[in-house]
């Protein structure tokens, strides 16, 4: 029995500790919230420099009440005693320490409150996990560094210690929770409303006011207190009060940025006297929600006293989250108390409609800060743009839905009584996995007729066959040819190759110039019209300097090409120059990168392209020596891997969930997906990343079934190819290496699983599985990486492995410094809707009331449907319904995208595509373990129908394929969209 104790004890202990690990972990490499941070140092500095008695000095900004600034003088006196600079690591480190503590400290108290209830031990320590890693206190404590969970601690010790009517100690806390920030005001009507309980259930009513008036007394004796060395016992009450209500009243908007219900209406950054509703100010608006949530109050409050069922944890966390909801003048950070309250109460009550809207309001909340956090500093700060206009409307309804669960719960238990206790089941994570079924000969042809649909579907329409091929080279020197025009022209098509900063110019007989171009970069295999009179029989001159050249042509004023006489490699492919300027004959956004590269690779010319590993050019390459330097060509080994991708989605989700049905509903999907589409018919990188990630995966599902199965030793082949694949994702693009960290969970899960299963043999099974592990998972893909520079030993023999460092080294570099911006750049948590596109291509030479566009777009049947589903597979993991491959498909989706949410460089949508196949596993996971079958068939059905009418409505903005202008300003359904 004394076993059995101690080992949740245990368990909780090793979750406290990786949490408060991860914290200082992620305080370390992250720089905090700069307008925050540089308050909090510099009052820590002058707190320590000067004292408390000098700290409020007159013109000084100083927004904090003295309760904190205790804490923030001892991080300043630390930093001056061991000269810890502002920039230093450990500075981040100082700060984030103490709400860290308090962190845990949450989190161990909502698993002591969980096990002195109803709740099970499992569950308990669920809830417990959830609270520790709440993404929204990590973000909240670690990356931002505020001081809310120091402020939350005290809230929630103080309605703890009412719900067991210790009303002076509760006081106690409160006071230090008011000390500490002013938001503890939000929380006074909740505090009088359990004092004024008391005095009605109280026989002694004599005691009851004494006790209700002592504890009000010493509520203000905590920041009185700490007040004092501030202000001096002459000036405290003005200046405390002054302090506190100019806080309060500091903001006068409607929303400051709390993506809320006033955020919803549009009221972000709204002044208050502007009009908001039905002839309301944002400001009156405002006070009538505030009222309508104090009347609930009462109302809840009057309702469960009388049934004895009053519980102040559970008044806090509505009025909390009613106020942060409904308020004006909220900030982003205003909900975190009322969070941690809403998770304690669903610990106290063994609910699961508290504890979903506590998950919930977590993600809302986490959402909230990741986009004001990292759209500080930017044009975009005041989240003006109709990107960020959109994600904080759609916030904003997804956190009000959240507290109306929550008042429906409040309303249900402070009414009826009536609770939904929290499930006590338990994964078996040792259970032996069922057998594959087997593939039927319907199955596989299938699979090969979707795979050639597919072909035929992405390769039509992909890019010319032809263009020239023979250039004028010029690279490092200069070359001109003479050319005579057998009629008038008006206009002069060039076609440049590879450039590193060269130019063109055209001059007549006399020596004037006719035409001159700078070739750079973004001039490379794409066809430009340029307008240039020359009458017939004139000869021309053509200067070509540090570039390559592959064509001119000259038209005349019907579009016809203009015959000419000499002019050598520049006029000696005619019949390879396009009818039309368009993206089939043209690079376009990246490809003047990638497929480039692919082209100096194949030449064994210097790179351009050194900012990624080669592995991925190396197959653009291998495309090109097949159908030679053309749109073809450049396009066709990405083309083929996005088909590719479509049989392997098949076959992962197939192995995953043994349902044939489920697998075949992935496959449509994904070979309807515009993101598939769009990505694996341009020239970059991404579409191989993202086809070995999933390759990798898929060997990793396959290794962790035959190890809980056979053992690790009849594992050794998914095990290798896992590797290889691992080692192929790394050499295409670094989000390859993303991946590693979700698979090394899950091989270090299986021999946990493994081990329970409490089998002879298990240490030799894990020793060969450590020896593999190194072997396959290290040094094999290590190998693969360096061996994707082949083709630098090729054009360079003397290439060294210190020149193969370097270029790691610059690489890192380049992504580490990377200031650029994009207008169509986006943040990860506005990838999860696909709400902004990347415009790839726009072609301009169309006649009026036609439209030719092509853009990175999310598929909304995989994107947003498998989002829902993953918020599913989450809620059932963190409410211990999960599973195995529900938890596997959420390790590999969050390993995937968390790194982003830390990346500060330029990102686009597309790098959401690796993650986005998860989104398509979680989507066929849910359709498989469907109990209803019939149900899941039309679904399946519906889905597939609704992917199709979708791609054809949206093909041409996904291709290229020129419409009239009323279709494509149709697809643009949200404003943040802008791609025609």
């Amino acid at each position: 029995m004394t076993k059995q104790r101690t080992k949740p004890n245990t368990a909780l202990w090793v979750v406290l500790a990786s949490a408060l690990a991860l914290r200082l972990a992620l305080a370390l490499v992250t720089e905090g919230y700069p307008y925050d941070m540089s308050c909090f140092v510099a009052w820590g500095d002058k707190l320590a420099a000067q004292g408390p008695a000098a700290f409020y000095s007159e013109g000084y900004f100083a927004d904090y009440p003295p309760g904190y600034l205790w804490v923030l003088g001892l991080v300043g006196a630390v930093r001056a005693a061991l000269g810890i600079a502002y920039e230093s690591r450990w500075t981040y480190l100082l700060l984030a320490l103490v709400p860290s503590v308090c962190d845990c400290v949450s989190a161990a108290l909502v698993y002591a409150v969980a096990r002195r209830g109803t709740v099970g031990r499992q569950m308990a320590l669920v809830l417990a996990a959830f609270t520790a890693f709440d993404p929204l206190l990590l973000f909240d404590t670690a990356v931002w560094k505020q001081i809310d969970g120091a402020f939350t601690l005290p809230l929630l010790l103080c309605f703890l210690l009412l719900e067991q009517r210790r009303y002076l100690p509760a006081a106690v806390w409160f006071g230090l929770a008011l000390a500490i920030k002013p938001q503890a005001l939000l929380f006074g009507p909740v505090l009088a409303a359990c004092f004024l309980a008391g005095i009605a259930v109280e026989q002694d009513r004599l005691r009851a006011f004494g006790r209700c008036f002592g504890g009000a007394t010493l509520a203000l004796l905590v920041p009185l207190l700490t007040g004092i060395p501030f202000f001096g016992l002459a000036r405290l009450g003005p200046r405390l009060v002054e302090k506190y209500t100019d806080t309060m009243s500091g903001y006068p908007y409607a929303s400051i940025n709390a993506f809320n219900w006033l955020a919803a209406l549009g009221g972000n950054w709204k002044s208050l006297s502007e009009p908001a509703l039905f002839g309301m100010s944002w400001q009156q608006l405002g006070w009538v929600h505030i009222l309508l949530v104090t009347a609930g109050l009462a109302y809840f409050a009057v309702c469960s006293s009388r049934s004895g069922r009053f519980s102040p944890l559970l008044l806090a966390a509505y009025y909390g989250i009613g106020i942060f909801t409904l308020s004006h003048c909220m900030h982003e950070r205003y909900m975190v108390p009322g969070v941690l309250l809403t998770l304690l109460a669903a610990a106290r009550w063994n609910d699961i409609r508290l504890y979903a809207a506590g998950v919930g309001l977590s993600l809302t909340g986490f959402i909230n800060l990741a986009a004001v956090y990292s759209l500080t500093g930017t044009e975009d700060e005041w989240l003006t743009s109709a990107t960020s206009a959109t994600v904080a409307i759609l916030t904003g309804l997804g956190e009000t839905v959240c507290f109306v669960l929550l008042l429906f719960a409040v309303w249900d238990i402070t009414r009826h009584g009536h609770t939904l206790a929290l499930p006590a089941g338990r994964v078996n994570a040792a259970a032996t996995p069922d057998a594959q079924p087997a593939w039927t000969r319907r199955e596989v042809g299938a699979l090969l007729a979707l795979t050639a649909a597919t072909a035929v579907l992405s390769f039509a329409y992909l890019g010319s066959r032809t263009a020239p091929q023979q250039p004028l080279d010029a690279t490092n020197t200069a070359l001109t040819e003479t050319v005579t025009l057998q009629g008038d022209a008006v206009s002069l098509w060039v076609y440049p190759g590879v450039s590193f900063g060269g130019r063109m110019t055209v001059t007549d007989a006399q020596g004037n110039t006719v035409f001159e171009k700078e070739l750079d970069y973004g001039t490379c295999f794409s066809w430009t019209a340029n307008a240039v009179t020359a009458a017939a029989g004139q000869s021309l001159t053509v200067t070509v300097q540090n570039a390559q050249m592959f064509e001119l042509a000259f038209r005349d004023a019907a579009g016809g090409l203009v015959p000419t006489v000499g002019g050598g490699a520049l006029f000696d492919e005619q019949d390879a120059v396009p009818d039309a300027i368009s993206q089939l004959n043209s690079m376009y956004f990246d490809e003047i990168y990638h497929g480039r590269t692919g082209y100096e690779q194949l030449h064994r010319m210097p790179v351009y392209e050194t900012t990624h590993p080669p592995l991925g050019k190396d197959l653009i390459m291998l495309g090109i020596a097949l159908f030679g330097m053309t749109g073809f060509g450049w396009r066709f080994s990405g083309t083929l891997f996005g088909v590719l991708l479509v049989p392997l989605a098949w076959c992962f989700v197939r192995r995953l969930t043994r349902r044939p049905g489920a697998a075949a509903t992935a496959g449509v999907l994904l070979a309807l997906d515009f993101m598939r589409f769009s990505q694996s018919r341009l020239a970059t990188i991404d579409i191989y990343g993202t086809f070995f990630i999933l390759l990798g995966a898929y060997c990793m599902v396959w290794y962790c079934q035959r190890v809980l199965t056979d053992g690790v030793q009849h594992a050794l082949l998914p095990m290798a190819l896992g590797g290889i694949a691992f080692g192929l994702g790394c050499a295409a693009k670094w989000t390859g290496i993303y991946a590693g960290a979700g698979l090394a969970v899950l091989y270090l899960g299986v021999l946990w699983a493994r081990r329970q299963q409490g089998r002879p043999g298990f240490w030799a099974e894990f020793r060969l599985a450590a020896l593999g592990g190194v072997l396959f998972y290290v040094v094999l893909p290590l190998c693969i990486y360096v061996a994707s520079y082949l083709p630098y030993w090729w054009r360079q023999p003397d290439f060294s492995l210190g020149d193969w460092w370097r270029c790691q080294l610059s690489m890192y570099s380049y992504h580490a410094t990377l200031k650029a911006t994009h207008p169509f750049e986006s943040r990860w948590y506005t990838w999860l809707l696909g709400l902004r596109p990347v415009w790839y291509y726009r072609n301009g030479s169309l006649p009026y009331g036609m439209k030719a566009s092509i853009a990175g777009m999310a598929g909304p049947v995989i994107w947003v449907v498998g989002l829902a589903a993953l918020v599913g597979l989450f809620w059932h993991q963190v409410s211990g319904r999960g599973s195995r491959q529900g938890a596997a498909v959420l390790i590999l989706y969050g390993t995937q995208l968390i790194p982003w949410m830390l990346v500060t460089r330029c990102t686009f949508l597309y790098h959401y595509f690796p993650s986005s196949m998860f989104c398509l596993v979680a989507l066929a996971l849910v359709l498989a373990r469907m109990r209803h079958r019939d149900w899941a068939r039309r679904l399946c059905a519906g889905l597939c129908a609704a992917a199709a009418v979708l791609f054809a409505v949206y093909y041409p903005a996904l291709s290229g394929l020129p419409i009239p202008a009323w279709w494509a300003d149709a697809l643009e359904v949200l404003p943040s969209f802008g791609f025609y």
